[in-house]
């Protein structure tokens, strides 16, 4: 994936704004108080305080960017808008939600999801990585599984291919399973653990996937078929 000097530049002066904004409310405004509540513990806190006013603010930028450009779906070329608008808006979620990191546990992974814009329905269990949460949507009790990999691009060939993907209601990722680039899981479908669907695949409610590239295996409540 190649770089050049407008991507440096694009991304630097969006997350420098995002870093200014970041000092000046933690430093003009907070640090008194904090100084004044936590004494000599002042700079950890505000150090924390920081990191999640960081986290905070890029996942609102981003959702800010998104609503003046959306991101359009289908296949462009790395020297496209679109590829650099990509990259951007990567750069931000990525940077963001690794400061985000001290706060970030199985419970709070939903709440950072939809920071980043992800669609996350109730009793949703994150086990594992979603990309471009922007593009993603799940489901009412779904589980993606530890490890397991939802992300909305595929770099191949010399592309980009972005698609959305949706996880319907109670269905599972399993445990480093792959759905990348446009896939649509039906309700209560289940893709097996360390399964990777070809992207633009569609999995039907009730069915189970598994294999790689992965395919209809049984459906839920079946007898599995043998190898």
């Amino acid at each position: 994936m190649k770089s050049m000097l407008s991507d440096f530049l694009l991304c630097g002066g969006v997350l420098g704004l995002i870093v200014a904004a970041t000092l000046a409310l933690v430093g003009l405004v907070l640090s008194p108080w904090v100084h004044a509540v936590c004494g000599d513990y002042y700079v950890i806190v505000n150090v924390l305080l920081g990191m999640l006013i960081y986290g905070l603010l890029s996942g609102l930028a981003l959702q800010l960017m998104l609503k003046v450009r959306p991101l359009p779906c289908g296949d462009f070329s790395m020297d496209s808008p679109v590829f650099t608008y990509w990259k951007l808006l990567t750069v931000v979620h990525m940077l963001g939600a690794e400061v985000m990191t001290p706060f970030t546990s199985v419970f709070t992974r939903p709440l950072i999801a939809r920071l980043f814009g992800a669609k996350i329905g109730a009793n949703v269990a994150i086990g594992g990585t979603i990309g471009e949460p922007f593009m993603v949507t799940v489901g009412d009790g779904a589980v993606l599984g530890f490890g397991s990999v939802v992300a909305g691009s595929v770099i191949a060939d010399g592309k980009i291919t972005l698609g959305a993907i949706r996880i319907g209601a109670g269905a599972t990722v399993g445990v480093y399973a792959a759905a990348i680039g446009g896939i649509d899981m039906g309700e209560n479908a289940k893709l097996i653990g360390g399964s990777m669907v070809i992207p633009g695949s569609v999995i039907p409610a009730g069915e189970v996937w598994r294999g790689n590239p992965a395919r209809k295996w049984s459906v839920v409540g079946a007898a599995a078929k043998a190898d």
